[in-house]
């Protein structure tokens, strides 16, 4: 009986947390979530942030519509610790997937004991979609989506597979979805999209919609509406995608509203890094041009700002007012923050903090990081690895090349493109942010951190 007893109290205890939670977000009923996740946008590539050449209309005017973030992070510089990250609600230090597969699909396979948080919007009943390109995941292994929490699933379900926008079929459940010969990925995605949300919904629901663009290669069906722009092919390609995946986005939130949804469904877009100015083909004329990552130093596969400072947008009718958070946020926040709105718990641990309060407005209740961290393995020839550590509160932030690498000391708020190298003075802030890279991270047989540094260095990367 008194076991009984013991886990009757643990029962109510959880229930009441839950309760909690969610009176404190400041939601009535649990919403339905769409989430979408670009792959590679760039903090600049929208209108909204910066944007004069690359039209961008819906998003634009999805973002004046609720909540623009000025200072939202990805979990990493590339896809696979960024969307682990996302996922997980653990940064890449604590997480199991720290960097991209290189070639080893243990490497990009989340684990039976790696909680998601569509698994607890599961247990709490809601139906969980996922469109597009997973990537935690292959069919058959512990962390494909049907095993961790997803009712549906249509997609890539590995980083290559997503190489391929005209691929002859995609992943459909336990099962394959055979494609026509031309068939351009993107748009199987969307009219998945837009089929789920024209069904009739019983219960509350999470779309995942992943969608691959613009990440490369970058041979969209259409140039329009840039084909009569005097640019090269490339830019012209590039900048297409995008567009595509805005008019896209507009066709789902119309689809919303036709179908009564939209009053009680929150929208979020991001992306899972920075842009690739790295590849491409484009010249440092069309990157300026297009101002990739707003001036940001670095892109994709660098942890200074241009490769995990991105765009977020958070839009929730009658619910969300129109306006800017400028708080410094990141990936991790998106677990504890799908729990609190939906009323549910997690036992594990989260690196992350509930962004609900400053979706309503209640900032009073948010307390802030103290401090983020991002880290690159290099799968190359060269091997080597890159660091960084931001202090939240006073803009520092630490960049290091190699585990036993020279410390780089910037300063985001006084320096936001982290053009000037702080070299005098500052000894406590550089000793406090070594001493944080140095005992932050959680060590895998799978993911060493190598000793030597190892850079590549852009047009976006100014030398110290």
């Amino acid at each position: 009986m008194k076991k009984v007893k013991k886990r009757f109290c643990a029962i109510g205890l959880l229930f009441f947390v839950s309760v909690a939670v969610w009176a404190q977000s400041g939601v009535e009923e649990k919403p339905n979530i769409i989430f979408i996740l670009s792959d590679d946008l760039g903090y600049g590539e929208l209108g909204v942030y910066g944007q004069k050449t690359i039209q961008t209309p819906h998003l634009d005017k999805l973002a004046r519509e609720g909540k623009i973030f000025t200072n939202f992070y990805a979990g990493g510089p590339v896809c696979g610790p960024s969307r682990a990250c996302l996922m997980t609600g653990l940064h890449q230090g604590h997480g199991y997937i720290k960097d991209n597969p290189g070639g080893n699909p243990l490497k990009e396979t989340l684990r039976p004991r790696d909680v998601i948080f569509p698994e607890r919007l599961k247990e709490a009943g809601y139906y969980n979609v996922c469109i597009g390109k997973w990537g935690l995941g292959a069919k058959g292994s512990t962390g494909y989506p049907l095993e961790k929490g997803f009712d549906y699933f249509v997609g890539y379900d590995t980083h290559v597979a997503a190489h391929n926008y005209y691929p002859k079929r995609l992943c459909k459940n336990d099962g394959w979805m055979n494609l026509k010969q031309g068939t351009y990925s993107h748009h199987v995605f969307t009219q998945e999209a837009l089929n789920f949300l024209e069904q009739e919904h019983k219960s509350p629901f999470f779309l995942y919609l992943a969608y691959t663009i613009p990440h490369g290669p970058h041979n969209p069906p259409s140039m329009a509406p840039y084909e009569n722009m005097d640019w090269p092919e490339k830019a012209k390609k590039y900048a297409a995608m995008i567009t595509l995946m805005d008019r896209d986005i507009g066709r789902i939130i119309d689809a919303l509203k036709q179908q009564g949804l939209h009053k009680n469904t929150l929208v979020i877009f991001t992306s899972d890094n920075g842009a690739d100015v790295q590849v491409g083909g484009l010249s440092e004329k069309w990157h300026a041009l297009f101002n990739n990552n707003g001036g940001l130093r670095g892109g994709k596969r660098s942890v200074y700002d241009g490769g995990i400072h991105v765009p977020f947008i958070a839009s929730w009718p009658g619910r969300i007012q129109p306006g800017y958070v400028d708080e410094i946020l990141a990936f991790q926040d998106i677990m504890p923050t799908m729990l609190a709105l939906t009323g549910t718990t997690h036992s594990g641990k989260t690196d992350g903090l509930s962004i609900a309060p400053l979706l309503f407005d209640d900032q009073d209740k948010f307390k802030g990081h103290d401090r983020l961290y991002w880290e690159f393995i290099w799968q190359g020839k060269d091997t080597g690895s890159q660091q960084a550590a931001l202090d939240v509160k006073t803009g520092y932030k630490a960049v290091r090349f190699g585990s036993k690498g020279e410390i780089k000391l910037y300063n985001i708020f006084e320096d936001p493109s982290e053009a000037n190298r702080i070299y005098r003075g500052k000894n406590n802030r550089k000793k406090a942010l070594k001493h944080y890279l140095d005992s932050v991270r959680t060590e895998s047989p799978l993911w060493p951190m190598p000793e030597n540094g190892w850079f590549q260095r852009t047009p976006w990367e100014p030398k110290d």
